[in-house]
């Protein structure tokens, strides 16, 4: 077993997790660390097609025990594996992949999330303590919490609190936020390449043709030389303004 999964043991709390999900019949739901089932058995009978998602082999074995034509298990790591095309994720995540799996979602088109967090993480994407992951997931997302839930409604038992929220993906609002959103998913690029990139795409995207020699004009007085990835808040902020 991952060291760091703590499954749901308390049906309330599944339930809840559930009944945020709102899932419709036509749906596609994907489920990120099923582990022992116990949300996954909820899942499968609400959905059209439930696909789970489970890494530890000796869980991945308990799962195919569920027995639903309408579920389908991927085996591997959820921030390796391809997703199939889904409508809403529900999850309670390894504590380990909440990060990155946040970052991976910024790519994926789907209509919300539930997710299962610890409290810490949840502080920091909410805004409670500012980081860089706090930025972007403002961007992307609309932020709804919940409960909190106690360490006792897991086994084996967290350290901490955890806290269910729902993720719903945002569509920009102008050409500016699309610009923003364009080169935040360009984490590989150094920041004035994404940026000119993002110009470029976010022009296009709302009817107007720019030429690279036009972007490049615009950024003729950008500074920053770091690639996105490894920019901090600050230089975010900066990089957002600039846009504006």
């Amino acid at each position: 077993m991952e060291l760091d999964q703590h499954f749901v043991i308390d049906r309330k709390v599944l339930l809840r997790i559930v009944e945020l999900a709102k899932i419709q019949k036509d749906e596609v739901i994907l489920e990120i660390g099923a582990g022992t089932g116990n949300l996954t058995k909820l899942l499968v009978k609400k959905a059209k097609k439930l696909y789970a998602i489970e890494k530890d082999k000796n869980l991945f074995s308990e799962l195919k025990k569920i027995s639903n034509k309408n579920l389908k298990l991927i085996p591997g790591d959820a921030l390796k594996v391809q997703f199939p095309d889904f409508d809403k994720l529900v999850a309670n995540l390894p504590y380990s992949i909440s990060e990155p799996l946040i970052q991976r979602l910024i790519y994926e088109d789907f209509k919300l999330a539930v997710l299962l967090l610890p409290e810490n993480f949840v502080k920091i994407i909410s805004g409670e303590k500012r980081t860089k992951l706090t930025e972007i997931t403002k961007t992307f997302f609309e932020l709804k919490l919940d409960r909190d839930v106690k360490p006792e409604s897991f086994s084996p038992k967290p350290r901490v609190f955890s806290r269910i929220i729902v993720l719903i993906p945002k569509k920009p609002r102008n050409e500016k936020e699309l610009i923003f959103m364009e080169f935040l998913k360009q984490t590989d690029k150094k920041a004035k390449n994404a940026l000119r990139e993002a110009i470029i795409k976010g022009g296009n995207k709302s009817g107007k043709e720019i030429t690279k020699k036009e972007a490049k004009k615009f950024l003729r007085n950008f500074k920053i030389d770091k690639k996105v990835a490894r920019l901090n808040l600050r230089e975010l902020e900066k990089i957002k303004e600039f846009i504006v």
